[in-house]
């Protein structure tokens, strides 16, 4: 069982009570969505709607009755006494509808359902107006409030998660909780009034989109620029404390700021490091190097490095099918060659045994002829018995002399015609194996290629590190945040760096001029201010907020998404926003955004026969790669809409999609236990991975490599490869997994699911750094 789809059902989806208002009406005049339609929905449409039509009927409208099925129309306006409906309603001896211990637990209308059937049917049949489908939020239940979606900036800086109907965002370089992202027109608090389906950050981390039950919200990242107080300058240390705390680090501090509790000391120091110390015990908390610059350069070398790793396995393997197929091909060619020759060799006596067997035949078919000459010349042209009897014996005579002949021919025929196929195959093989050397040449060069750019970004990483290890500026003032979680310096080049204390990552850079004297001061909202000695102010680390940018769907447009939106998606260019969703059991939608205007640029209804459970674009953005609960993942291409792609494999739910970075791989995950990796370039399987024991629920690449990163309802996070190979599992995990993700590096992976815990892991080593509860 799914659970997300089965625990919360009877609270209607977390929040969402669906109820239909109908007023009272008439018998005298019955309206079909209000009088005929409800008891034809239980009774008769769980066997003839648009996914299940048995006898290729379909009941959900009076057009598609009239229309009918195998059998003919089932109602016939103003003649409900021809119309099959009421026949087999009335259970008469011909048809009886429903049967009698069906499945679906229908039963036989009642008299008053019948009359009024009848009367609708004889009054013309007509559709009416359908009633307004009006929905009522009501607060979740204590407790309910588990994660079924996150997301993960590009640059791994920040996560976000829902839970319940909330938004939380957390800051992975500090590892704390952010903020909660509120809607302040929903009633009690949240970001949406139903539960948060899905999630995705735009790929410059400056959008955030949720989608819950029949809406979808784009949040924007705002910088607060208003002015804050400084915190009170702390005192500074004593020179008995510095000096230990230098003699136990073994470096000179140039400058220095002690926390407001006097715990932490802060120090630039001569190496051009800043560090972090715990003023009881002289014990480093953190060495803090480099700037954002710097880990963004790094970043981006470690892409490439990957990338191109992946690029040169992928062209060494396309190199060794061509090789196998080549050898192939030297068999092949080896015996085309062999039967030219052996044919070549019998076409002589072949040829030697036609004119013998001519020269008989010859001989033969001159008796014969002779034999027609005295028969000519008889009277009247008539043969008499013995000219007959002499015919008939060199008719004998000549037939097997004419077959030795035909044989003879046809021998001599086939071997040519063996040696010019033999030939044709040599230059067909010859021809294969010079594209398939041409191939290898361009695969060739295409490693090579691929080995220089990876030996460029490797040493780009190397020098970038070294940075690290040898700066060449100083920190001229250092300050620390009032909560300590947040280090900055000025250095003796202008530049302002923040720092994130807990893993010692540079979060910030602002660039100034050359400013030996500057001071700088921690801000009460966080941020930090540098100020030159002609006072000049710069001020990093401000406050940043997410507001709502708007609404997609939700009560202006409430017929703009059928039901939950279970899957949201910005393109890699950041323009587009794909969201797929659909009616359950009935329909999978898929429809597209452009970011900026919240426009709907395109629509795919029914692209699925059941709800759409995940997408991801391609890396070049021309596709759309969709999973579903029809069991079938499907590509789509953007620009004309066509499906490209059908792929089916999975024999439950399809939970999840990702596309390799070089889009040559697409992989899906079920709710079968399986992930299946698909060539894309030949569009069918490439590798059906087991080892799950329940659903999995969510994949990821992991940045540029073949590495997976999947969550699962056996309570593990686990990472394999799509070849099927297990990189590592965390197991022993509380509760059913619903989502996790990796930063592109995959230095860190995150997880969540039904405990609401949001949970931080090294990905090299599978050790859990931080875990944040609901609270």
């Amino acid at each position: 069982m799914i659970r997300r789809f089965s625990k919360l059902w009877g609270l209607c989806q977390g929040a969402a009570l669906v109820a239909f208002f109908v007023p009272a009406h008439a018998v005298e005049k019955p309206e079909f969505y209000q009088d005929v339609y409800p008891f034809l929905k239980a009774n008769c449409i769980s066997c003839h709607n648009k996914t299940t039509a048995k006898a290729g009927l379909n009941m959900e409208t009076p057009e598609l009755m009239i229309q009918g099925g195998d059998s003919g129309p089932s109602i016939v306006p103003g003649k409900s006494a021809e119309s099959l409906l009421v026949e087999a309603s009335v259970h008469s001896p011909d048809i009886e509808m429903p049967p009698p211990n069906n499945k679906s637990g229908a039963v036989k209308l009642t008299d008053a359902e019948i009359v009024v059937l009848k009367t609708w049917i004889d009054q013309g049949a007509k559709a009416g107006v359908q009633a307004e489908r009006q929905v009522t939020f009501k607060a979740l239940a204590p407790g309910i409030d588990p994660i079924y979606s996150l997301a993960l900036t590009k640059d791994g800086r920040h996560a976000v998660c829902g839970r319940g109907h909330r938004l939380f965002l957390y800051d992975l370089a500090t590892r704390q909780l952010v903020a909660e992202i509120t809607d302040p027109a929903v009633k009690g608090g949240g970001a949406h009034r139903a539960m948060v389906q899905s999630l995705a950050f735009s790929p410059d981390g400056t959008r955030l989109a949720s989608g819950s039950f029949r809406e979808v919200k784009l949040w924007k990242r705002e910088t607060v620029s208003a002015a804050a107080p400084a915190v009170a300058a702390p005192k500074p240390a004593d020179e008995a404390l510095l000096k230990k705390i230098a003699e136990t680090g073994k470096v000179a501090i140039l400058n220095h700021q002690l926390s407001a509790d006097g715990k932490v000391l802060v120090a630039g120091c001569a190496d051009g490091s800043v560090r972090v110390w715990d003023v009881a015990s002289a014990k480093s908390l953190a060495e803090l190097r480099g700037s954002a610059a710097v880990v963004k350069d790094m970043a981006g070398h470690e892409w490439t490095v990957a990338r191109e790793t992946l690029e040169q396995a992928f062209q060494k393997a396309d190199i060794a099918k061509i090789e196998a197929q080549n050898k192939a091909l030297d068999e092949l060619l080896k015996k085309a060659q062999e039967a030219i020759v052996a044919m070549q060799k019998v076409l002589p006596e072949k040829e030697k045994a036609v004119k013998p067997a001519q020269n008989e035949k010859a001989t033969a078919q001159k008796a014969v002829d002779e034999v027609l000459a005295k028969i000519k010349a008889a009277p009247e042209g008539k043969a008499d018995a013995a000219l007959e009897k002499e015919l008939k014996d060199a008719q004998e005579k000549l037939a097997p002399f004419t077959m030795k002949e035909t044989s003879a021919l046809a021998a001599v025929s086939a071997t040519e015609n063996n040696i010019k196929d033999a030939e044709a195959e040599v230059k067909r093989i010859n021809e294969s194996k010079a594209k398939n050397a041409a191939a290898i040449t361009a695969a060739n060069a295409a490693i090579d290629a691929a080995k220089k750019s990876q030996d460029a970004a490797t040493a780009a990483l190397t020098a970038a590190k070294a940075t690290l290890t040898k700066p060449s500026t100083k920190p001229v003032a250092v300050a620390l945040s009032a909560d300590g979680q947040r280090a900055a310096a000025v250095f003796d080049d202008g530049r302002l760096t923040v720092w994130a204390v807990a893993t010692g990552t540079a979060v910030e850079d602002l660039a100034g001029p050359a400013a030996p004297n500057a001071t700088l001061a921690a801000r009460q909202d966080g941020a930090f201010t540098a100020t030159s000695p002609d006072g000049k102010t710069r001020v990093a680390g401000a406050t940043v907020r997410w507001v709502l940018e708007r609404t997609l769907g939700g009560e202006k447009e409430p017929q703009l998404f059928a039901d939950r939106v279970n899957a949201v998606k910005f393109s890699p260019d950041g323009k587009l926003l794909a969201t797929g969703g659909g009616e359950p059991s009935r329909s999978g939608d898929l429809t597209l955004f452009d970011a900026a205007t919240g426009k709907a640029t395109a629509t795919w209804k029914d692209r699925h026969t059941d709800i759409v459970m995940s997408l991801d674009f391609s890396p070049d953005g021309k596709r759309l790669a969709s999973g579903a609960a029809d069991k079938i993942a499907r590509v789509t291409e953007i620009a004309s809409g066509k499906q490209v792609n059908l792929l089916e494999g999975h024999t439950h739910y399809v939970m999840g999609v990702a596309f390799r970075a070089d889009g040559r791989v697409l992989a899906s995950a079920g709710a079968d236990g399986v992930v299946i990796s698909w060539d894309m370039i030949l569009g069918e399987r490439k590798k059906k991975i087991e080892g799950w024991t329940k659903e999995v629920t969510s994949l990821q690449f992991i940045g540029a490599t073949n590495q997976i990163v999947t969550s699962a309802g056996d309570n593990r996070v686990r990472i394999v490869n799509d070849e099927g190979g297990e990189v590592r599992s965390i197991a022993g995990l509380p509760d059913f997994m619903q989502a996790a993700a990796s930063t592109a590096n995959g230095a860190t992976v995150v997880a969540g699911g039904e405990d609401s815990t949001l949970r931080i892991w090294n990905g090299t080593d599978g050790k859990e750094l931080a875990a944040f509860a609901a609270k």
